[in-house]
């Protein structure tokens, strides 16, 4: 049984809607925000997505949206959005603490170039959600987890490491959420959380002001209560035009012969096997395709995202602050602490390889598709030891890490008429992520139509 939550204004209208309805002074920036805050506080107390809410600072940006509006000035399709945003951005006037108790102020960067196109184009930032530890995987047992509402009765596990954001965004506490994707950290919590979750293609936008996980691997994404909303948002963000939704006719998918479809709990196979049928009943073909090189992320993910986690933190500073580190994060740590210059570089040349070559092999599709995650929320409760914790992280980032393995852009399509939420996996070459979410908008389209 889903969480019982009041009327949200996006809901009905979308965020194309909301702006129409601002510019014609039917609702106001400042009246929305405040509807806003005010869910936050009814809410947030239960599911604990938020770290930091900037209540005043919200007003006073909406309060000059609607007066910028009145005075002629428009911004733009996201002005007076309200949007909440990880952990790991710098925002002027909210702390950042990367989810750890460790002092890193030291580390911060001023206000990045992100943060200042969401400003630029009118956002009206809520406050900051919560991450994992250094966003390092998916639950840390001695830190706050967000209540994942899916389900009012039992704790479930949210997904990592923007479980903030993604809970923040199902809750529907913002109209958008922001976070950060190094193995799956977008799209892992929209499957489990059943949102929308979009991973932009690497480099698309300048990763200053954010804490870095792995530079190498480290995109910015967001959450969206829809695969339009997402659409709208790339749209004001980029600056970019998403082209319309075209039929699925004549589309075709890749689907990879092994791995991504092995292991899955009988609810995701189920909910999977029925999407690829909707698909291809609405014209599109399904192109089995080799992806076994996915199988090297346990080679990449174990010792070189921590190696650049420890490269920016500072080795004596996370040794001297082992007792404050979650021991979840810790373990994963102590991978990278000691990779060696010639082992790391080995790994960044196959992982600029694998992009090259899963890019030549996968011409002629419009995208491949997979599970986003091999299993639906599990409750909280059922994971009480590191190892077990580490064998679930490793499990539920699978499908999601090869995706930043090879280079691509990804997002996370929710299919209906689940228990408990299922996401469908859509992943394209880099650049090619306004394709993607017009892709994105057809493939919601047709799973929605029961």
């Amino acid at each position: 049984m889903a969480v019982s939550l009041p009327f949200s204004l996006f809901d009905q209208l979308g965020i194309k809607e909301f702006g129409r309805k601002l510019r014609r002074r039917e609702i106001t920036a400042l009246g929305v925000t405040q509807a806003y805050l005010d869910r936050i506080h009814d809410l947030d107390d239960k599911l604990r997505s938020f770290v930091h809410v900037m209540g005043e600072q919200a007003l006073r940006c909406a309060r000059a949206m609607d007066e910028l509006l009145a005075a002629g000035t428009d911004l733009g399709p996201l002005m007076g959005i309200p949007v909440a945003v990880k952990d790991l951005f710098t925002v002027t006037g909210a702390p950042v603490t990367a989810g750890s108790r460790v002092d890193i102020s030291g580390l911060v960067e001023p206000e990045g170039s992100f943060i200042t196109r969401l400003k630029r184009a009118g956002c009206v930032i809520l406050g900051k959600t919560v991450t994992t530890e250094f966003a390092l995987g998916l639950y840390n047992p001695t830190h706050r987890t967000p209540w994942n509402p899916c389900d009012a009765r039992i704790a479930r596990m949210p997904g990592g490491s923007s479980s903030g954001s993604a809970v923040a965004m199902a809750a529907r506490l913002g109209a958008f959420t922001v976070g950060t994707d190094t193995g799956g950290s977008v799209r892992n919590p929209a499957a489990l959380c059943g949102v929308f979750g979009y991973k932009a293609s690497p480099g698309l936008w300048p990763a200053d002001g954010i804490f870095p996980l792995s530079p190498t691997l480290d995109s910015i994404g967001f959450f969206a209560a829809s695969a339009r909303d997402a659409a709208c948002v790339f749209e004001g963000i980029a600056a970019r035009t998403v082209p319309p939704p075209r039929p699925l006719k004549g589309l075709r998918f890749g689907c990879p012969k092994t791995y991504f479809f092995d292991d899955l709990d009988d609810d995701v196979a189920r909910a999977c096997v029925w999407a690829v049928r909707k698909l291809e009943d609405a014209g599109a073909q399904s192109v089995a395709c080799d992806l076994d090189e996915a199988r090297e992320i346990s080679t990449v993910f174990a010792e070189l995202v921590p190696a650049e986690l420890v490269a920016a933190v500072g080795k004596r500073r996370l040794l001297e602050n082992e007792q404050k580190i979650d021991p979840v994060a810790w373990a994963r740590v102590m991978h990278g602490v000691d990779l060696s210059a010639v082992k790391y570089q080995a790994m960044l040349k196959r992982h600029r390889e694998l992009g090259t070559v899963i890019k030549a092999r996968l011409q002629g599709l419009d995208a491949w598709l997979a599970p986003t995650v091999p299993f639906v929320a599990p409750p909280v409760s059922n994971f009480t030891t590191v190892d077990e914790i580490a064998a679930l992280n490793r499990r539920a980032m699978r499908n999601a890490q090869p995706v930043n393995l090879f280079g691509q852009c990804a997002v996370s399509v929710p299919i209906p008429g689940v228990p408990l939420p299922v996401g469908l996996q859509l992943a394209a070459p880099a650049g090619q992520d306004a394709a993607l979410l017009s892709l994105a908008q057809s493939v919601e389209r047709v799973l929605s139509c029961h």
